[in-house]
């Protein structure tokens, strides 16, 4: 093997491990938000909480990512939120890595609002993991589950279980994390919004914090920054949204793998639902 390709699959290795205390996300908007991601609700949610798709019109989105400024090491998602038979499907798919290493993620998600204040999801996925030099890929399936609540008009409660099977790799030593995540967020006249998050990673050992701000500056534009433990990470990012599209762009630094730019295209058909009035 290319000594090179060696040196890239090391890193990628390498870039797996710290990652998963926050579960890669799939947009820019939960990147710049440091992970603190279980109340977001809307086109939004996908990739993040399950539950929050539930408030979703039909859209359809791509994101894409850099770990250490590595095309090899980037990170390619595509999604699609679909509301039909009373709730809303997600099919998503989440690559990462280059064709002699890399990890791919394709999931079937479905959220429901129960009533006017509670939403659920679930997903069901299946992980790849592919090595040039391994005769066979490895694979595995799991699932997620969430849940979002609205006690009030200004607090959001959610809580997000991912891997609730405690799945592992057939034939790999890449360990596929548990996790349970739980979170508020409470909203400020003008539409800001302070989002506090805390989780436990199978990988991890404690708990890992997460606070994030979200700022709107204009009716379609909202300015977003995040901190979060384990590994020590800040985040800032900016959402503009303009005749049914949505534009979202974020900077990350984790302390391991320095700076993560992301970006982030969705159309939607129409506005996310709002959550019904008391």
């Amino acid at each position: 093997m290319n000594p090179k390709h060696l040196l890239i699959i090391l890193l990628a290795l390498c870039a797996i491990r710290p990652a998963t205390a926050q579960e890669w996300t799939s947009n820019a908007y939960g990147e710049a938000l440091c992970g603190a991601v279980t109340c977001v609700t809307g086109s939004d949610a996908a990739g993040l909480n399950p539950a929050g798709v539930a408030l979703s019109d039909w859209s359809a989105g791509i994101g894409y990512n850099d770990r250490f400024m590595m095309k090899e090491l980037s990170q390619k998602s595509a999604r699609i939120t679909m509301p039909v038979l009373g709730g809303v499907f997600t099919p998503e798919f989440n690559y990462y890595g280059f064709s002699l290493f890399n990890t791919s993620r394709a999931s079937l998600g479905y959220a429901k609002q129960l009533s006017k204040n509670i939403c659920a999801g679930i997903n069901l996925n299946y992980h790849n993991v592919h090595i040039d030099d391994s005769p066979t890929n490895a694979n595995t399936m799991s699932g997620d589950v969430g849940f979002i609540c609205r006690p009030s008009k200004s607090l959001t409660l959610g809580t997000y279980i991912r891997n609730i099977s405690n799945s592992q790799y057939s034939g790999s030593d890449t360990i596929l994390p548990a996790q349970i995540q739980v979170g508020a967020a409470y909203s400020i006249y003008g539409g800001h919004v302070i989002c506090v998050d805390i989780d436990k990673n199978s990988l991890i050992s404690g708990i890992t914090a997460h606070i994030g701000v979200v700022a709107r500056i204009m009716e379609n534009a909202k300015i977003l920054a995040g901190v979060s433990t384990q590994p020590f990470t800040v985040g800032a990012g900016a959402d503009f949204a303009f005749k049914g599209f949505q534009m979202q762009f974020s900077a990350r630094r984790n302390q391991y793998l320095g700076w993560i730019p992301s970006v982030s295209i969705c159309w939607r058909r129409g506005a996310d639902k709002a959550w019904e009035r008391d």
